[in-house]
């Protein structure tokens, strides 16, 4: 469960929780509640905390507070969160029960579906609780078990048993006759005597092989242990010798493309705004695959998290998004040929065009000077948008609908081929966590949209971009069970095949991602907590490489190649 000190969020509850519930400053459900002095307006206790080191005010009525004059939330307030129905921690590992928030530690103690280590000699292999007896007695490939013929020894070891007791009544029935016929006991007891023999003879050698059997099976099994601790060691050194040597290689390649003329400049990886553990962020910086630095820019007008950009005309647009006061409308511009030569040129917040609706967590593209902008979440109706929408970037601005779409979409993906756009994944209910894995092509000059085959797994939050003329990348993001992934999928967009490719090194969500040349690179997000590391990567390689973090770490960031 994605649970985490700045407040629980909406997806992991059974049903929408009411706005008077959630926190001021995060804005997810309230986690360990506080309130201001007087007018009670409610925070998690770690947000207002960290607010309250930087600022002495209330974020909500600006009066004066500190964190030695907060109060207990109101009794009301905890006795109807503590009602509320939440996801157990252990929902992606099969537990699919909803307990109150109040019974929620209590619940996860006794879960059957927590995390429990095999205690096998070796195994140390992670399963559910209640699964740990079978595993370790009838699964675990460690245990001790008997070999394989121990059946067939046992079903031997009985034939024995029932002969040696047939021994015994013939011997007894010898006994009584012995006064009758010596000569005939005697040579019964001879006749028993060989056949006691044999079977004891018989006896040993079973158990001489079950020895040797035995012996065998544990020498196999130590055997198998130390080829894969071999193997593990060799592996962790390939990959060591691997990193130190991929961006070294990587950066004289691009320097040698440039001094043989193959590039006019160098394309370099712009990222702006998003979310850390201090908020919304205004913050921009330009990375060079070349140099492997990050450059930080003048930051934008506004913070905002869950934008979109795009180039256009030699300038980088980014609009809409969630902002301190609530959804954005406005668009902020940034003079691509400027910044090249000067990194303190600041942000144009005076563009005329704005979104039809205060948007956040929407996609945009460029096509013939127009930008098209699809679904998000629509602060005025606050509802998930179905919506694909044209704005003129050039007077009189204005803006028209264009189609909308057979379901809502937030949080997805596009990528645009010519004049056709495609439109993956996303959620589409604001009450539900269920993901699409449909994928829709929208048809520019037709003003149409038509199913695409769907993707492998349904996904949202994650990280798309268009790869070669037909493809794109999808990276990381969340599924149904909010568990936060690290596959990564290329989809053909003529084909309609997916590729699985190699997984990242982390579990990202919300992050965002760019190609340079004949390099993905992949961007912060988060997993537990908000990420600055990047990671990115080349088919000829095959195989995904740490490069510098960022400068600060952020999620639900948008980034354009320019």
């Amino acid at each position: 469960m994605a649970s985490y000190d700045t407040g629980w969020e909406d997806e992991l509850f059974q049903h929408p929780v009411g706005h008077t519930l959630h926190c001021g400053i995060c804005l997810n459900v309230l986690k360990d509640p506080v309130s201001c002095r007087h007018n009670e307006h409610l925070f998690c206790q770690a947000c207002i905390t960290i607010h309250l080191m930087n600022f002495q005010t209330c974020p909500s009525c600006m009066e004066p507070l500190t964190v030695e004059s907060l109060r207990q939330a109101p009794r009301t307030a905890t006795n109807l969160l503590s009602e509320l129905k939440i996801r157990c921690q252990f929902f992606n590992r099969g537990c699919r029960q909803f307990v109150e928030l109040g019974d929620l530690e209590r619940h996860v103690t006794d879960c059957g579906f927590a995390p429990a280590v095999c205690s096998n000699e070796g195994c140390q292999l992670e399963v559910n609780k209640q699964d740990l007896l079978h595993h370790e007695t009838a699964v675990c490939e460690l245990r001790k078990v008997k070999c394989h013929n121990c059946n067939e020894i046992k079903q031997e070891m009985d034939t024995v048993k029932v002969n040696l007791a047939a021994m015994n009544e013939k011997l007894k029935g010898v006994g009584d006759q012995l006064d009758r016929n010596k000569e005939q006991t005697h040579k019964n007891q001879e006749n028993v005597k060989t056949e006691f023999g044999n079977v004891v003879t018989k006896v040993e050698l079973v158990q001489e092989q079950l020895n040797k059997q035995e012996e065998s099976n544990r020498q196999l099994q130590a055997d198998n242990v130390e080829m894969k601790r071999s193997l593990n060691e060799i592996m962790k050194q390939l990959e060591r010798m691997t990193q130190q040597t991929s961006h070294e290689v990587q950066t004289e390649e691009m320097k040698k493309d440039i001094a043989e003329g193959g590039m006019d400049r160098e394309p370099k990886v712009l990222i702006a705004g998003g979310w850390s553990g201090r908020g919304n962020l205004n913050s921009v910086e330009m990375f060079s695959l070349l140099n492997a630095t990050w450059t930080p820019l003048k930051p934008m007008k506004e913070g905002r998290n869950r934008a979109s950009s795009v180039v256009h005309n030699n300038q980088i647009f980014v609009m809409g998004g969630a902002g301190n006061s609530g959804g954005i409308k406005s668009i902020e511009k940034l003079s691509l040929n400027a910044v090249q030569v000067d990194q303190s040129i600041t942000w144009d917040s005076n563009v005329l065009a704005e979104l039809p609706a205060p948007l956040n967590g929407q996609c945009s593209v460029v096509y013939n000077g127009r930008l098209i902008v699809i679904g998000g979440f629509d602060g005025s109706k606050c509802a998930y948008s179905d919506r694909i929408t044209e704005i003129s970037l050039v007077p009189p601005y204005t803006s028209k609908l264009l189609a909308t779409m057979p379901q809502a979409r937030y949080l997805h993906g596009v990528a645009m081929f010519g004049d056709k756009i495609l439109i993956l994944g996303g959620k589409h209910n604001h009450s539900s966590s269920t993901n699409l894995a449909s994928v829709l092509l929208y048809d520019i000059t037709k003003n149409k949209c038509k199913e695409s085959a769907a993707l492998p797994y349904p996904v949202s939050a994650m990280a798309t971009v268009k790869w070669g003329d037909d493809s794109v990348i999808i990276a990381g993001g969340v599924d149904s069970n909010a568990q936060l992934l690290n596959k990564v999928l290329l989809y053909n967009m003529k084909t309609q095949k997916s590729l699985m490719l190699p997984d990242m090194k982390y579990k990202r969500r919300e992050c965002v991602a760019a190609v340079v040349r004949d390099t993905v690179i992949v961007m912060g997000g988060h997993d537990e907590t908000h990420l600055k590391s990047v990671e990115c990567f080349r088919f000829d390689r095959y195989s995904w490489q740490e490069l510098p973090e960022m400068q600060e770490e952020r999620s639900w960031a948008t980034a354009v190649v320019c």
